[in-house]
């Protein structure tokens, strides 16, 4: 399923890269090697092999009732982790080329959310959008991305958010601090149905069983947890559809329950319904 409704909105979902990235112990520092094992068995799409994460960067295309293009994260870029992006590609391949965009939402400003924002030259890749993101977000980045987004201020095309802020009749920000000082998600909704794309709130299914789990690039790693805890117990009684950038595949999935009773990530399957390979999962939640 590389695409989806909410009410009128249209999600698809764009892979930059996927593969093979980092070690577990790397990118998980603090989570011993025997702790993977059930992980492992029950979401056997996220991992390479016993040892190493599989893993995506990933971007959302939104088509809203209005006509209006939003693109949600920006890759790594045309040349960065060894490989070229292929974001460009998979717009074009979705019917929509850089001229169309709008609006670039960005829920963090790390590297692998901002690779195709600007050309070499400075100049933006999608010429006639808005590119928003907090305020907080930007002001706090000099310390991890210096001069690189500079010139979207200069060129006057930077829009900065003050906390939980609506962008349409359909997309809100949502302040999900932790990972970054000012990170934030989108919630989408419209005609009774919701989804929110995550950013860095979830990079791995194996975090919405074990909210304390941090990567090594969350800036401020208990703020970050509580975060992610307090944002799975808001999607879960929500029934809400997540979008998670970092999880292979699309990304699309639901918070369920699992034979324990503790949450579980559901991926969507191609019908739109939960399919955990190995593993009893639930749906949690009161959307159907």
């Amino acid at each position: 399923m590389k695409s989806l409704k909410v009410g009128g909105v249209e999600v698809v979902a764009l892979t930059d890269v996927e593969g093979a990235f980092f070690g577990l112990g790397q990118i998980f520092p603090g989570v011993l090697s025997g702790q993977w094992e059930r992980y492992l068995r029950r979401y056997p799409f996220a991992f390479a092999d016993a040892r190493t994460l599989y893993g995506r960067v990933g971007s959302y295309l939104l088509r809203l009732p209005s006509g209006r293009t939003v693109l949600v994260d920006a890759g790594i870029g045309p040349a960065a982790m060894g490989q070229g992006g292929s974001l460009m590609d998979e717009l074009s391949a979705a019917g929509v080329e850089p001229e169309d965009v709008d609006t670039v939402f960005l829920t963090n400003l790390h590297g692998d959310h901002i690779g195709w924002a600007l050309t070499p030259q400075g100049e933006p890749v999608f010429p006639g959008a808005w590119y928003v993101t907090q305020a907080v977000e930007w002001e706090a980045s000099e310390s991890y991305i210096g001069a690189a987004l500079r010139p979207l201020d200069a060129l006057g095309v930077l829009e900065l958010l003050d906390g939980e802020e609506a962008l349409s009749d359909q997309l809100t920000a949502i302040p999900t601090p932790g990972h970054t000082p000012g990170h934030s998600s989108l919630l989408v909704q419209d005609g009774g149905e919701g989804l929110v794309i995550s950013g860095d709130v979830i990079a791995h299914p194996a975090q919405v069983t074990e909210p304390t789990w941090n990567i090594a690039f969350a800036m401020d790693k208990e703020a970050t947890a509580y975060t992610r805890e307090m944002f799975l117990e808001w999607v879960e009684a929500d029934g809400l559809t997540v979008a998670a950038g970092h999880v292979p595949g699309t990304g699309f999935g639901r918070v369920g329950r699992d034979e324990d009773g503790r949450r579980a990530w559901v991926p969507l399957d191609e019908t739109g319904d939960g399919d955990v390979p190995t593993e009893e999962v639930r749906h949690g939640g009161n959307a159907g």
